[in-house]
């Protein structure tokens, strides 16, 4: 019992202790491989020159588009002032439920075409059923 005393508790005690100790590091993930041919990105004097033109060309193009709408807007604003018709807004187009037959007061939904009760709404006024389930489908009464 002496000999396995003597022997078991420095192994425990060996034991604790390594189980008390910090892990290794991790290594660093791997870098990706270089592309061959590409060291660094900078740009050589001709390639600073033709990006340069380019965005050069690029805001006298700009420039242009906008000098051309401008004077567009303006023959537009001189041409209206002087005419004696206005533009009208779009309307939006709504279009006409049909009558059910025989049963006056009563229409079809141009959208559903479920039955609509319209008595009492006067011809040509939106209507909408009120069992559609979109807001938006609104009809004229015939």
């Amino acid at each position: 019992m002496n000999v396995s005393k003597k022997i078991i508790l420095p192994l425990g005690l060996i034991a604790m202790v390594g189980a008390c100790a910090p892990y290794p590091p991790e290594p660093a993930p791997p870098q990706p491989p270089a592309v061959p041919g590409q060291q660094d990105q900078t740009l050589t004097d001709k390639e600073q020159e033709r990006l340069q033109e380019s965005r050069r060309r690029i805001k006298e193009q700009e420039r242009k588009n906008q000098e051309r709408k401008e004077a567009r807007r303006d023959n537009d604003s001189r041409d209206s002032g002087s005419s004696t018709t206005t533009v009208k807004p779009n309307k939006p187009h709504y279009p006409t439920a049909s009558a059910v037959p025989g049963k006056d007061g009563f229409v079809f939904n141009p959208y559903t075409h479920n039955i609509v009760n319209v008595k009492g709404i006067a011809p040509g006024k939106l209507c909408r059923d009120p069992d559609d389930s979109d807001p938006t489908h609104k009809f004229r009464v015939p």
